[in-house]
């Protein structure tokens, strides 16, 4: 077998750069094919612009094993599938079959869009929730008459929730092709055949956490799993092996059953646990539950006609074959799944944590494993070779996953330099974030930063109501176009801004990472406040209290490192990339405990405190 080095200068020679050298691109290859040959656990910290997805691509198609990469983004799943996998097949000469795979909520269910179809407008208000299916649907048959995939992502402006909730099916739900009339023609089979047949499956990570939590059932079988965008992994996994319900769960559950029983009362009294269930959490949004007699009352009322009405669904005798046979066989299964959720949140253990999410208009009642590393050590470590990677994986994420307390994390450097294309800017001068004074004061310095940037500034807040806050200001000070997270959906922002180069995009945590913004449209990163998590977020307190005194570096600050890494790696995307990332909360540089912890978790930009040599940098670039 030829050296990794030779392997990946033959990739590389595919690229417009040439075969370009990096040492750390070559260093992460070289790990990547030891995990391989030692069915082993790496952990690759991989700086922008490694060329990290080349780097395990590289030695797992030359092993001819097949694999599983799962990421956090859409985007990235599709760079590796149409672009970054055939130039390593075309470079190592290889034919390498390659399918994405999502959860069946992706895919247009052809079964429930013929039962819409063939439905009277008063069966289908009654389908859609009270929604008008207006124009989406009729948009939405048009691209089934043509779409090969079937995969949401392809339909552009997306549906709204309504709709196409209308128009898919969970996992909880499907009666699976065998049982459904239109199971030939399923897109999500049809997915899961070709991925079941590909050498590389590409899916999410939560689509993987789905997989562990159902003991293997959802993924073929494969030797090698690459979690890519890997910092995300704790929580997504937390989420993906918990259990959830809420009031919309019900009442979604009691529309199915009330379109095919004639019995009202099962109908009925779901909606009343509906609303019950709502009235005992929206008080509790954020916090974590105590099972209180009237709590327990209220989910055993829920489970009792849950567990009802999928006894009635049984004894309803439809024609096979029939569109009320498939919407009988859904509610039935929904309606099995919903007892099965309120016996393991009553059923909780001291390992789990009990608390409600969403929003007091739609509380969610959720368990949540407080720790995930038990279940990867039964289901994935020592079952196959694991490489997780990122641009930046803090310690604290080993004690997170479960791992031996020795095992290390490879840094390899980004080629880019850093000291050159950036400065790293934290305003001394503003008062500390507990101040009253601190947002207007982050404001006035944001506008100052903005007008010498000429625009072109990705504004970053820890929280909304600070974000619009600062909207409301900038917008009459300032002369450049700011558009807001919200007002648009999130590719929409991303494409207008991109679109206008003096344009100002201010969003929270959701565009703290996975926003791709190469070239001269963004010089200016800002950040509001240090990404330190809620102390009352219940998952993180359930944790803290586990680590006792060290909560503080294996929870909170590994979290803040995380985030604040991901958004400082907005600005330099590419080798020419220049700008400034400034940090909007003193306590970065003053803070003795943590600020180097900070501050070596960020490309090694130059650091300054000067506000007059950043505007002075700003400005020459927009020259």
């Amino acid at each position: 077998m030829s050296s990794i080095r030779t392997q990946l200068g033959r990739v590389t020679q595919q690229l417009p750069t040439g075969g370009e050298d990096r040492p750390g691109q070559l260093a992460m290859a070289e790990a990547v094919r030891a995990a391989l040959d030692e069915n082993g656990i790496l952990l690759v910290e991989a700086g922008t612009g490694t060329g990290k997805s080349f780097a395990y691509l590289t030695p797992i198609v030359a092993a001819e094993k097949r694999a599983v990469i799962a990421t956090a983004t859409i985007a990235l799943q599709g760079q590796i599938v149409d672009n970054d996998l055939p130039i390593v097949a075309t470079g190592l000469d290889r034919n390498v079959s390659a399918a994405v795979l999502k959860g069946r909520g992706n895919y247009l269910c052809v079964q429930r869009l013929a039962e819409l179809d063939r439905s009277s407008h008063t069966d289908q208000l009654q389908l859609l929730g009270g929604s008008s299916p207006g124009e989406q649907l009729t948009r939405v048959r048009k691209w089934a008459e043509s779409t090969t995939s079937g995969d949401k992502e392809e339909l552009d402006p997306s549906p709204s929730h309504e709709v196409w909730r209308a128009l898919s099916v969970g996992a909880e739900e499907c009666p699976g092709a065998a049982r459904c009339p239109s199971g030939k023609e399923c897109f999500s089979e049809q997915a899961r055949r070709t991925a079941n047949e590909a050498d590389i499956i590409v899916t999410n990570h939560h689509y993987y956490g789905l997989h562990l939590a159902s003991g293997g059932a959802l993924l073929p079988d494969h030797e090698i799993v690459v979690f890519d965008e890997a910092h995300h992994l704790p929580e997504v996994l937390g989420a993906t092996c918990g259990t959830e319900v809420s009031g919309n769960r019900l009442r979604n559950l009691a529309r199915k059953v009330r379109a095919v029983l004639t019995d009202d009362k099962l109908s009925i009294g779901l909606d009343k646990s509906a609303i019950d269930l709502d009235n005992m959490l929206r008080e509790s949004v954020g916090r974590t539950v105590e099972f209180t007699v009237d709590l327990v009352s209220v989910l055993s009322n829920a489970r009792d006609r849950s567990d009802t009405a999928a006894n009635g669904l049984k004894l309803a005798n439809p024609a096979p074959g029939s569109d009320t046979a498939a919407r009988v066989e859904r509610a039935q299964k929904g309606a099995l799944a919903m007892t099965n959720g309120i016996d393991q949140i009553i059923q909780a253990s001291e390992s789990d944590v009990v608390w409600v999410d969403g929003s007091a208009n739609a509380p969610v009642l959720r368990r949540t494993p407080i720790e995930v590393g038990d279940i990867l050590d039964k289901q994935l470590w020592g079952e196959r070779a694991v490489t997780l990677t990122s641009a930046t994986l803090p310690d604290g994420l080993i004690p997170q996953l479960g791992l031996d307390k020795s095992t290390e994390i490879l840094r390899v450097g980004s080629p880019f330099n850093f000291e050159k294309l950036g400065l790293l800017y934290c305003p001394l001068h503003l008062p500390e974030p507990r101040h009253p004074t601190h947002r207007q004061a982050v404001r006035e310095e944001m506008r100052i930063l903005i007008q010498a940037a000429g625009g072109r500034t990705l504004g970053l807040f820890t929280s909304a109501s600070a974000m619009r806050e600062a909207a409301e200001q900038l917008r009459e000070e300032l002369g450049f176009p700011v558009l807001l997270q919200g007002e648009k959906p999130k590719p929409a922002l991303i494409q207008a801004f991109k679109e206008n180069p003096k344009a100002v995009l201010l969003a929270t945590l959701s565009f703290w990472q996975g926003v791709d913004l190469p070239g001269d449209t963004l010089t200016l990163v800002t950040i509001d406040r240090l990404p330190f998590p809620r102390p009352d977020e219940p998952v993180l307190q359930a944790r803290r209290d586990r680590a006792g005194p060290m909560a503080f570096r294996t929870i909170d600050l590994p979290r803040a490192q995380t985030l604040l890494a991901q958004a400082a790696g907005r600005l330099v995307r590419r080798g020419d990339d220049r700008g400034v990332v400034a940090v909007l909360d003193t306590r970065f540089a003053t803070k003795r405990a943590y600020r180097w912890d900070l501050i070596n978790a960020l490309p090694p930009f130059k650091r300054t405190k000067d506000q007059a040599e950043v505007t002075d940098f700003l400005r020459s670039l927009d020259l």
